[in-house]
C-alpha cells in the first residue's frame, strides 16, 4: 500500500515539473505576456520513508601472513691490527679581516707652523703578544717665538710615557710611567715701554714625573666589580715650588639585580708641598663615597654620602671631618623629555699641581687650601629627540668656602698669587646639546652663565662670567676628517696688586679648524689652524695669546 502511494506522489511531481517547464516555454514565446497562475501549498501532508535494517556485526580480523622462507646470518670475526684513530681537538681558525689600527699599531706625526712651531709625535702600541700589551708615546711641540718680544714669549711641551697591561683569567694588572716637561716665559710685561726694550723675562720649567699601577676585574657583567690603583707624582719647577703626592683610588660595586646596585668610591691623597712661604708640610685627604642606585624604566635614584677627612688649617674651621649628603634623581617621562634634580655637599681636593696646571704663570702663595662645597642644588630637563639629538638645560646653586681666584702679585706683577674667598655663592645657568647625523656629522655645544656673590673678595678675579663652546666633526668621505670648533669666554676681570688697578679683559673668541686627509692606508696629511680671527685674546691679565697660528704636517702609520 505504501509503495503504491509513493509511486503516485512521484508521478504527481513529475507532471508538476513538466507543466511548469511547458508554461515557461509558452511564456518565453509570448514575449512578455503575463498570465495568471495559481499554486497550492499543502502543509498537512506527511511523508514517511521505510526503515532499513542495520548490520551490527564486527569486521573479522584477518590472519597474519607468514613467510615460508627462513633467513640465517653468519657472523664472521676479522682480526686486523689497526690502532685507534688519535683525534686532537683544535679550535677552528678563521682569518678575520684586521682593521687599520691592528695592521698599523704605530704612527709618527710631524709638522711645522708659524711662530717657529715644530711638532713631532710617535706612538706605538703592541697588543698581539698573548696575554699582555704595552704602549710607548713621545711628543714634542714648541712655539719658539710668541706674541710678545719674539723669543721672550716662547713655550715648549715635551711628553714621554710607557704603559702596559697583563691579562689573567679573572683580572687585569695595569700600570704606566709618564714624564712631562712644560717650559714657559713670564712675558706679561709692556713691550711698548722703552725701559724694557732689551728685557729678557725669567723662564720657568715645570717637571712632572708620574707612576701608577692598578688591578681590576675583567668580567664587567659580573655582580661584583672592582678597580684599585696606586700612583705617585713628583713635581718641581725652576724656583722653590715642589710637591710630592702618593695617592690611592679604588671602587667596588655590587649588582643585586638589573635595577639595584651599591657602590663605594674611595680616594686617598698624601701631599708634601714646599714653596717660598712654607716648608715641608703634610696635606692629607681621604674621601669615601658609598651610595645606592636604583633604576626602573625611566626612573633613576642615587642616594649616598661624601665622608671626607682633610687637615687644612684655616680660620674658624670647626672640624677636619666632614659628612655631606649626595642625592640625585631623574625621571624620563619619555625619551624626548625628562627631569632631574640633585643635592650634594663635598670637599674638592686642590693641590699646587692642580693650580699651576690651571695657571702656568703662578707664583709663590702663602697657603694651599681645599674648597669646601657646603651644598650644590641642581635641577633641569633633558631628553633625546628622534634618537639623534640630545639636550640638557638646568641651573645650579652652590655655596662654597675657600674658592680660589688669581690676581697679579704685588711683589712681581708678572706672576699670579692665589686668593681665597671665605663665603662664595654661585648660580650657574647652563645648557648643552649634541647631534649626530647619519654617521658623518657630530655636534657638541654648550653654554654657561655664572653669577657670583662673594664674601671677603669684591670681584671673582680671572673667572669668566660666561662660556660658549661649539665643536663640529665632519666625516664626509672615508678620506676626510674635519673639525671646526669655537671657544668663547667673556666677563673676565683682572687685578694687579702692584699697581692697584683692575681691568676688564676683552672677550675671548678662538676659532679653530683641523683637517686630515688620508692619502694612502699609511700616509695622511693634516692642517691645524688656531685663533683664525687673529684676536688679542687674554685668558690671564697681561698675557695675550698667539695670533692666527697654523701647522701643516703629515702622519705615517707603521
Amino acid at each position: 500500500m505504501k509503495q503504491k502511494m509513493n509511486n503516485t506522489i512521484v508521478l504527481k511531481y513529475i507532471l508538476l515539473i513538466g507543466f511548469s517547464g511547458l508554461a515557461l516555454v509558452t511564456q518565453a514565446q509570448q514575449r512578455g505576456e503575463v498570465q495568471d497562475q495559481e499554486f497550492i501549498i499543502r502543509k498537512d501532508r506527511v511523508l514517511t520513508l521505510p526503515k532499513q535494517a542495520r548490520n551490527f556485526e564486527r569486521i573479522p580480523v584477518l590472519p597474519t601472513a607468514k613467510s615460508t622462507s627462513t633467513f640465517q646470518f653468519d657472523v664472521k670475526s676479522f682480526f686486523l691490527n689497526i690502532p685507534p684513530t688519535d683525534i686532537k681537538p683544535e679550535a677552528a681558525q678563521k682569518q678575520f679581516p684586521k682593521s687599520n689600527e691592528e695592521l698599523y699599531p704605530g704612527f709618527a706625526r710631524f709638522g711645522f707652523g708659524n711662530y717657529s712651531s715644530p711638532l713631532a709625535e710617535i706612538r706605538y702600541n703592541n697588543w698581539e703578544e698573548g696575554d699582555y700589551n704595552y704602549g710607548v708615546k713621545v711628543k714634542h711641540e714648541g712655539f719658539y717665538t710668541g706674541p710678545v718680544g719674539g723669543k721672550n714669549s716662547a713655550e715648549t711641551h715635551t711628553q714621554f710615557g710607557v704603559d702596559g697591561s697583563l691579562f689573567k683569567d679573572y683580572f687585569q694588572l695595569y700600570g704606566g710611567v709618564d714624564y712631562n716637561r712644560d717650559k714657559y716665559n713670564f712675558y706679561g710685561y709692556n713691550p711698548e715701554n722703552p725701559n724694557l726694550e732689551n728685557y729678557i723675562p725669567n723662564q720657568n720649567t715645570l717637571n712632572t714625573f708620574k707612576l701608577n699601577a692598578g688591578i681590576q676585574n675583567i668580567e664587567k657583567m659580573a655582580p661584583l666589580n672592582y678597580n684599585v690603583s696606586m700612583s705617585a707624582r713628583i713635581f718641581n719647577d725652576n724656583y722653590q715650588a715642589s710637591e710630592n703626592e702618593f695617592a690611592i683610588k679604588g671602587n667596588a660595586e655590587y649588582w643585586f639585580n638589573d635595577k639595584l646596585k651599591t657602590k663605594v668610591n674611595t680616594a686617598l691623597s698624601l701631599t708634601s708641598p714646599k714653596d717660598v712661604f712654607y716648608g715641608s708640610i703634610s696635606r692629607n685627604y681621604f674621601k669615601i663615597n658609598p651610595f645606592v642606585e636604583y633604576k626602573y624604566d625611566g626612573l633613576k635614584i642615587h642616594a649616598g654620602a661624601n665622608i671626607v677627612f682633610e687637615n687644612d688649617i684655616t680660620e674658624n674651621k670647626k672640624a677636619d671631618f666632614h659628612v655631606f649628603p649626595s642625592l640625585l634623581g631623574s625621571y624620563m617621562l619619555k625619551d624626548e623629555f625628562g627631569v632631574y634634580a640633585g643635592f650634594e655637599g663635598d670637599v674638592l681636593r686642590n693641590t699646587y699641581y692642580d693650580f699651576v696646571m690651571e695657571n702656568p704663570f703662578l707664583g709663590p702663595s702663602t697657603q694651599l687650601l681645599n674648597t669646601i662645597q657646603n651644598f650644590q642644588v641642581k635641577a633641569g630637563v633633558k631628553g633625546v629627540l628622534n634618537g639623534e639629538f640630545t639636550y640638557e638645560a638646568g641651573v645650579k646653586v652652590g655655596k662654597y668656602q675657600n674658592m680660589h681666584f688669581f690676581a697679579n702679585s704685588a711683589a712681581d706683577s708678572l706672576r699670579f698669587n692665589l686668593l681665597y674667598d671665605t663665603d662664595t655663592r654661585v648660580i650657574n645657568y647652563g645648557a648643552k646639546v649634541g647631534w649626530e647625523y647619519q654617521g658623518w656629522y657630530r655636534l657638541l655645544a654648550g653654554i654657561d652663565y655664572y653669577q657670583y656673590t662673594l664674601g671677603s673678595l669684591s670681584i671673582p678675579y680671572q673667572r669668566p662670567e660666561w662660556e660658549v663652546s661649539i665643536n663640529n666633526n665632519f666625516h664626509p668621505t672615508e678620506k676626510w676628517l674635519i673639525q671646526a670648533n669655537a671657544n668663547l669666554m667673556g666677563g673676565i676681570q683682572g687685578y694687579n696688586f702692584q699697581t692697584d688697578t683692575g681691568m676688564d679683559l676683552p672677550a675671548i673668541i678662538d676659532i679653530q679648524l683641523k683637517a686630515d686627509y688620508q692619502i694612502t692606508d699609511r700616509i695622511s696629511a693634516f692642517v691645524v689652524g688656531n685663533n683664525l680671527l687673529n684676536r688679542n685674546n687674554q685668558r690671564f691679565m697681561n698675557y695675550p695669546v698667539r695670533g692666527i697660528q697654523g701647522i701643516l704636517g703629515a702622519t705615517f702609520k707603521f
